[in-house]
């Protein structure tokens, strides 16, 4: 791995490239003797399951650039572009990075789910502290905390949630398992929104949700290929949450 001072020239290298590579392009230069650029981008993990596929296909379709993509939680994405490994990240931190152009994208909408079975086994009798603190629990790795949170929220406890919890790092499989019954837990919105509408998963609770807003930041270099990026970013992100004014 490099060092934190190596870590600055490798993002100067990606940045000289994209750099290097517009300005052939701008000259006439054909594709085929383009030096080779990739731009390196941190999306979390639900955001790559949902809606982020379109933006990655829309880009190649103006542009040879390819995608050196990276997962991570929505909250610590930013943390890979401040340390400098991407050029681009969405992220929830509404703060532009120093050096960044940041934009809006609209909120990841979350539901809390189980099946109706689990639902009548646990919390039959209501969805509080104590029911909360007994029903299994899905979440995905260490940093994951949205669950914690809502069940504080849901419950009005500020303590740590604690309940039997399963980890399960994969967004599908945590599908499959909250389908499955072996918890509840927030699920993104487009990926169980079927199996709402088909009753083999229901809200835990009436308006069971959570919108997380999300960003885009990303390097300010004025670079044909980031601002294609960022057009298809934009335009895949339509199918998020937006406030209404």
């Amino acid at each position: 791995m490099a060092t934190a001072e190596g870590q600055i020239l490798v993002q100067l290298a990606e940045q000289t490239a994209l750099l290097e590579r517009d300005a052939f392009e701008r000259i006439g230069i054909s594709d085929n003797e383009l030096p080779r650029a990739s731009i390196a981008v941190a999306v979390n993990h639900d955001s790559m399951e949902t809606w982020f596929p379109e933006a990655v296909q829309t880009f190649s379709q103006h542009t040879s650039t390819t995608l050196d993509l990276h997962t991570e939680d929505q909250d610590h994405t930013v943390a890979l572009l401040r340390q400098g490994a991407v050029l681009g990240a969405v992220t929830t931190l509404s703060e532009p990075v120093q050096g960044c152009q940041i934009h809006a994208l609209g909120s990841i909408r979350y539901a809390a789910t189980c099946t109706p079975e689990f639902h009548a086994r646990h919390f039959a009798k209501g969805v509080n502290a104590q029911s909360l603190a007994q029903a299994p629990v899905l979440v995905f790795n260490r940093k994951d905390d949205m669950q914690a949170r809502y069940a504080r929220r849901l419950a009005g406890v500020d303590h740590p949630l604690d309940a039997p919890t399963w980890w399960i790092p994969s967004t599908r499989a945590f599908v499959h398992a909250n389908l499955g019954g072996l918890g509840w837990t927030m699920n993104p919105l487009p990926l169980v929104r079927r199996h709402l509408e088909s009753g083999r998963l229901v809200y835990v609770k009436a308006r069971a949700w959570e919108d997380v807003p999300l960003y885009w930041q990303h390097w300010k270099g004025e670079v044909n290929s980031m601002a294609l990026l960022t057009r298809a970013i934009l335009q895949a992100s339509a199918m998020l949450v937006r406030k209404r004014r």
